[in-house]
């Protein structure tokens, strides 16, 4: 992207010296009119944006299955279905002959409910599989045979509370086959036999009622059989979970009609007008053109970056019920729109401030990867951001290669997961107001 040149020329304010230390331009300076800071100047930067299908969005084994469906009129409409083996425990007591059945239930636990609208009840339901998940690995675009009629349904308000566990009762069919199998007992004696009871099952939402629930998968989530043998006052269970079990969502997304209705091709970056935007378990990203920082850093010479800001937002929609990814990793790509890795297959990304943003080896100058940035959502000013001073540093002073970033959700904890395979949430902004926010000092010669 070539910088306006009425933009180069209005970018540069100098500012007075013995201006207060609450105006911005203070930042990082020591205001002493006998030092050799002659100036403090700020710069705005606008930074085109793209949009990137990922290739081969692998959906196994996320820790959750996104169900439901959502309709955005930037991204069409989005539907999952989640689909998981089951576990058992061989060794735990099954129902004796004479014992009686109380009930069977089922319980999902519940990571997050997403949605312009919470106040009606969100349905969900559970089938068994017509075939087996076998230990392949499964994308978003694969999904299986299960039978239309569910063994467990039921609606939940989800308006107060967001992450909870809610239960169903089992269809009386459906509880009154697993209990005789169990008291029998020949499907229980491995997980191998029972696998040829049960292939697996699948998680259905109501695309219609417009909001997507994300059911993590583990030992809550799960088929619970209460029963009494005899002499026994109070209930046992017997619990058949997804506790350890492979799992997959399946993600249909119809862009048709939409300003993403192009977006076709895996790894083409995309120019779709003024906005561009993401969304989770689809697989889109943004991608930003940081081309302009080579033409900044062009016109530069004895300067010190006092404090630089990459600013998003604000973003489209801010509804507290529909919020974005909480946070953006910007990875370094290539003119392939693939993520850079070293020589180790580490991934490349922007370093958060204060850090090593490079590595040397061999006289060689290579980007730094283990402790990344991330741009921070904040809902009051709904806008990412962060500060990437040390980053440019690197690109001014130490000789990093410049490189685009991929804009992908992250929250870098590994005990969450990858978050954009979590959820349904997206973001969409105007170009317009994806901007680099430079303050800097001139130091004079002599």
């Amino acid at each position: 992207m070539t910088w306006p040149a009425k933009a180069v020329a209005g970018l540069f304010l100098t500012l007075s010296i013995a201006s207060s230390c609450s105006d911005p331009s203070s930042i990082g300076l020591d205001l002493d009119p006998n030092n050799n800071q002659i100036g403090v100047f700020y710069a705005e930067i606008p930074l085109s944006a793209s949009m990137v299908l990922l290739d081969s969005f692998n959906t196994t084994n996320a820790g959750v299955m996104v169900v439901g469906g959502l309709t955005s009129e930037f991204f069409g409409t989005t539907e999952g279905i989640g689909f998981s083996r089951l576990a058992i425990s061989p060794t735990v007591a099954r129902p004796q002959q004479n014992a009686v059945l109380d009930s069977v239930k089922f319980n999902f636990q519940i990571e997050s409910v997403i949605g312009n609208d919470l106040s009606n009840p969100k349905t969900l339901s559970v089938h068994l599989l017509n075939e087996a998940i076998l230990d392949t690995t499964y994308y978003n675009s694969d999904r299986l045979e299960f039978d239309a009629q569910p063994i467990a349904q039921g609606s939940f308000n989800f308006s107060t509370r967001q992450d909870t566990t809610v239960n169903v009762h089992m269809e009386s069919g459906f509880s009154e086959f697993i209990f005789d199998e169990l008291k029998k007992g020949d499907a229980f004696r491995d997980i191998f036999t029972f696998r040829n009871l049960i292939p697996g099952i699948a998680f259905q939402g109501d695309p219609s009622e417009e909001a997507s629930t994300s059911i993590r998968v583990g030992s809550n989530t799960a088929i619970i059989v209460y029963y009494k043998n005899e002499g026994d006052t109070i209930s046992r269970g017997y619990t058949i979970s997804t506790a350890q079990s492979r799992h997959f969502n399946f993600v249909n997304n119809d862009r048709t009609g939409t300003p993403t209705a192009e977006i076709t091709e895996p790894r083409v970056a995309y120019n779709v007008g003024n906005r561009v935007g993401s969304i989770s378990n689809v697989g889109i990203v943004v991608k930003l053109d940081t081309s302009p920082i080579d033409n900044f850093l062009d016109t530069l010479q004895n300067v010190t970056f006092n404090d630089i800001e990459l600013a998003i937002g604000p973003l489209s929609s801010n509804i507290s019920t529909n919020r974005p990814p909480s946070g953006l990793m910007m990875y370094l790509t290539d003119a392939q729109n693939r993520i850079l890795r070293n020589s180790n297959n580490n991934s490349l990304s922007v370093q958060r401030e204060g850090v090593a943003q490079v590595v040397t080896e061999n006289g060689s100058v290579s980007p730094a990867f283990s402790n990344p940035a991330f741009l921070t959502y904040g809902s009051t000013a709904n806008t990412y951001r962060v500060k990437i001073t040390s980053h440019m540093n690197a690109l001014y002073r130490l000789g990093l290669e410049r490189n685009d970033f991929l804009l992908y959700p992250s929250v870098g904890q590994a005990e969450s997961g990858d978050i954009f395979k979590r959820s349904f949430r997206e973001f969409v902004v105007n170009q317009d107001d994806i901007k680099l926010k430079i303050y800097y000092s001139k130091i004079r010669a002599f």
